[in-house]
């Protein structure tokens, strides 16, 4: 009786896709004052958050009301060049 082939390590990676299971949240914070966000809440009929980018082209999320905070924090990076100083993540 002949074995039925099986899939490689790699194919059976590719088949798996991302390591995280489909339809878990990503786990977002405000990089201005922490609280969680929900990818729900950057889409536009809710928009309480968005996503802003440094000189650098990286983005980071905030909420609609700190978006000031959070551009001071990004034109402190973009004009030192030390890493985004962000605030503790709370729920």
């Amino acid at each position: 009786m002949k074995r039925k082939p099986q899939l490689t390590k790699k194919e059976r990676k590719a088949l798996a896709g991302p390591k995280s299971p489909q339809g878990q949240h990503q786990h977002i914070h405000c990089i201005a004052c922490g609280v969680h966000l929900d990818p729900s809440e950057f889409e536009p009929p809710r928009s309480s958050a968005t996503v802003i980018r440094c000189q650098h082209g990286s983005s980071f999320p905030a909420c609609t009301g700190c978006v000031q905070i959070a551009q001071q924090l990004l034109a402190e990076h973009d004009r030192t060049g030390q890493p985004v100083k962000t605030a503790s993540a709370w729920h």
